[in-house]
């Protein structure tokens, strides 16, 4: 639609430059003076942007609303998932270690200082109440409480007499708790024998002694070299030392071990494989341990080029008596991940994630305190994870789309009464997923609200089940089915008809309706869509018994120069009607508030005949119709007083042919005003 306002009274009103000598003389001169210009046509009515023209110019409908459009997102939800794992130190252990004290032959047998160097029978003899001998245990821990473990004491006889009893007691010397009493007997010289303290269960100090309550030693068999410095040892040494709670040197060591398969809920759909296009794996670790630990973390069958994926993060020792809380995330996209399990080429699962994690603690050197009772809580996260591809099999899910309303804007300005000779509408169901599905149509109803009307769509075209073929990779090629909706199997002409300003609408989808018929390789990628689409394609070729076109034009004749001068006149409004239809035309003159003051145009002589047409019904050429209008001083000063004129054209089917009448973008109804007025000059 173009528009232009003409106010040229300034320049055309002349002016005498030139002052008489006689004080005052009057005369009064006609002047034509174009006032306003406006062109309609139907995109006053209807949109631009749907109105589309085929070769010959013959205007179609051409527009598209989209019904539902869901993505991958949809379709599989990966929530954002935590868990929680409270992980115990049940292997936390010590070091083996071993110490040696040596016993010289002197103790037990004081006469081998006088004796030392000579062959000489040694009697038997028997000692109690010798002194304790200090163990110094501080390389195995300053103190323990045990889960499990053992101490061995070995007894190796370097004497050149039996050891025949030896009864001992080890003790804490902290506390003087007793830790173990026990015998040996029958020691040959030469020979060793050994004793497993269990020490579950029991607590030790670093500070220990070990008590010989009675040691007997046999004669000798006959003349022997006695050497007052002969040792015989006591070595002991810790195995396997599990602690309930320590102060220790800890070693270097994984406490913590795990290798699990974790299975994730993605409602109907059982996956196989997932590439991610953006997530985050998430790790908090709360710990109260006093060691710096290391956290190796991989997901074997998480790969991106060719590496899987595999992070290692060291957590900072807790205070003693608090707590660390680290966090760390790493980023996941890209990686092409099989849920099949730990054994994917063995057994065959689904939705299986399986991951290792390690915890070491790292070995300082320095005393900690470290117990059974430390807690280490790690939180590990799939964090806004967004897939990129999945395969597997995604269920027999319904999906309900609606009821919900859309608004259909191509009709909103068309007023009046319309007959459309042909009416196509298609409703296109897009699959862009890799497995067959089906839609129902349950409900699809249009509505004019201005009327309070409402028609729902019925018909053949329109029932029953609709299949929708799995789409094709690579490359992805959603498969298209279009639902043909024309006058021939549906109520579409008062569906339309009634020019309906919303849409009410309810869909359902039902994904593999006939089970697992791709044998876990559905498909879908980021691309992937399912859509309905409502689709107009139609020709412009109606009736009507009425249809008005609206455009409302600037106008502002008081402001123009001199303009007070004008006495009177006569307005011309000439029409040129390029539609095959009559017309109805009124001009109203408004003013500052959009308040109709008055019109122009009586409602006798308002009807512009149609242009004339040839035996195609096609407008040959516009026909130009003048109405005037009287502006005597009272309509005069309205003019002055208008701010806006708005024109109004109502076309009606011609009644001497009332066929059906194709539209054309070269159709229009042009309307241009011009005043022809009586001019007051004063010199």
């Amino acid at each position: 639609m173009k528009k232009v306002f003409y106010l040229f009274l300034g320049a055309a009103l002349f002016i005498a430059a030139c002052k008489k000598e006689q004080a005052f003389s009057r005369f009064s001169t006609n002047l034509l003076l174009p006032l306003l210009h406006t062109e309609l046509d139907l995109s006053n009515v209807i949109s631009d942007s749907v109105l589309v023209p085929d070769a010959n110019g013959a205007l179609r409908l051409v527009t598209s609303y989209d019904m539902y459009r869901g993505g991958l997102s949809d379709l599989l939800a990966i929530p954002d998932t935590e868990r929680v794992n409270t992980l115990s130190l049940k292997t936390l252990r010590l070091a083996d270690q071993s110490q040696t004290q040596a016993v010289p032959l002197f103790l037990i047998f004081p006469q081998a200082t006088a004796l030392n160097g000579q062959t000489v029978p040694i009697p038997a003899t028997s000692n109690a109440g010798l002194g304790a001998i200090p163990i110094d245990g501080a390389d195995f821990f300053k103190e323990a409480t045990f889960n499990s473990g053992t101490m061995e004491i070995t007894i190796t006889n370097g004497y050149p007499v039996e050891i025949s009893t030896l009864i001992f007691r080890l003790s804490n010397v902290v506390d003087g708790s007793i830790i173990q009493t026990d015998t040996f007997i029958n020691i040959l010289p030469g020979n060793s024998k050994t004793k497993i303290i269990d020490v579950s269960g029991k607590k030790l100090y670093a500070q220990m002694e070990a008590t010989p309550i009675l040691v007997e030693t046999a004669a000798s068999n006959g003349p022997v070299l006695v050497n007052q410095f002969a040792i015989t040892t006591i070595n002991f040494s810790v195995k396997d030392l599990k602690p309930q709670s320590a102060i220790a040197r800890f070693p270097a060591q994984s406490v913590i071990s795990a290798d699990e398969t974790v299975v994730y809920y993605f409602g109907e759909a059982q996956l196989k494989e997932l590439k991610v296009s953006k997530g985050k794996v998430s790790f908090r670790v709360v710990s109260t341990i006093e060691e710096q630990m290391q956290v190796d973390y991989q997901i074997p069958y998480a790969t991106r080029n060719g590496q899987a994926f595999k992070q290692r993060f060291w957590v900072p020792a807790a205070p003693p008596g608090g707590t660390a809380d680290f966090r760390i995330e790493y980023d996941i996209s890209g990686y092409e991940i099989d849920l099949r399990g730990k054994d994917p080429n063995i057994k065959d699962t689904v939705n299986s994630l399986y991951n290792i994690l390690d915890v070491t603690i790292d070995s300082t050197g320095i005393e900690r305190n470290i117990s059974l009772g430390d807690s280490i809580f790690l939180y590990l996260g799939l964090i806004d994870w967004e897939p990129e591809y999945v395969e597997g099999y995604f269920g027999s899910e319904v999906f309900e789309v609606g009821p919900e309303t859309i608004d259909v804007d191509f009709f909103t300005r068309l007023k009046g009464d319309v007959d459309f000779e042909d009416l196509n509408f298609n409703i296109v169901l897009e699959n862009g997923i890799g497995a067959q599905a089906e839609a129902k149509i349950n409900q699809l109803t249009s509505r004019n609200t201005q009327k309070g009307t409402a028609v729902q769509l019925t018909g053949a075209g329109i029932n029953g089940t609709h299949i929708l073929p799995s789409a094709t990779y690579p490359p992805l090629k959603p498969s298209i089915t279009p639902i043909p909706i024309n006058s021939g199997n549906s109520n579409i002409k008062p569906f339309i008809e009634q020019l309906p300003n919303k849409m009410d609408y309810h869909l359902t989808i039902k994904t593999n309706p006939n089970g697992n018929t791709n044998n876990f390789k559905d498909f879908a990628t980021g691309e992937s869509e399912v859509a309905a689409t409502l689709e107009v394609d139609m020709p412009v070729s109606l009736k009507t018994n009425g249809i008005t076109l609206v455009d409302t034009v600037n106008f502002d004749l008081a402001a123009a120069e001199n303009s007070k001068n004008i006495l009177e006149g006569s307005l011309n409004i000439v029409a040129d009607n390029g539609f095959p239809f009559d017309v109805e035309l009124q001009l109203y003159l408004m003013d500052e508030n959009g308040t109709i003051i008055d019109s122009l145009i009586g409602f006798n002589n308002n009807v512009v005949q149609a242009a004339p047409a040839d035996a195609n019904n096609r407008v040959t050429s516009p026909l130009r119709s003048v109405v005037i209008a009287k502006a005597d001083q009272a309509k005069m000063a309205k003019l002055r007083s208008t701010k806006k004129i708005l024109i109004k054209a109502t076309v009606r089917t011609p009644k001497t042919n009332t066929n059906y009448w194709k539209m054309y973008s070269d159709y229009g109804f042009k309307v241009s005003l011009t005043g022809d007025f009586i001019y007051d000059q004063n010199y």
